[in-house]
């Protein structure tokens, strides 16, 4: 079984809204993938985004332990069933992420400090 690690964040600024991912295999390979979104995009919805993204990136996912962080509490938090989802536009996303993680053999996603996350 392949060990991964994958680091997900979105970013809102007056210029631009956009997500992004990090993939470490288990040599320490590092990929990395930042993808500009609509400007109407939420905080939160880029979150999601770079965690779908991140996710959508694996050809293979059956040998796959994935290790996830990610530095927004909410979305962790919601994709753990924690924390109720009340918006519908985010219980849309939520439902991809689920969706996804049950391709993977085993997965686990932790919140982290901000500084502590490698998705900026």
């Amino acid at each position: 079984m392949k060990k991964i690690t994958l680091y997900f964040d979105g970013n809102k600024t007056p210029q631009s809204t956009s997500c992004t991912f990090v993939i470490i295999d288990e040599a320490g390979k590092q990929t990395e993938e930042t993808i500009k979104l609509p400007n109407e995009t939420t905080v939160p919805e880029a979150e999601y985004n770079g965690l779908i993204n991140g996710l959508s990136a694996f050809k293979s996912t059956e040998d796959v332990e994935l290790d996830i962080y990610g530095d927004s509490q909410l979305i962790v938090k919601q994709v753990t069933g924690e924390y109720e989802c009340k918006k519908a536009e985010l219980r849309i996303l939520r439902s991809q992420v689920r969706n996804l993680l049950n391709k993977f053999a085993k997965y686990q996603i932790t919140w982290v400090p901000r500084g502590q996350n490698k998705a900026k």
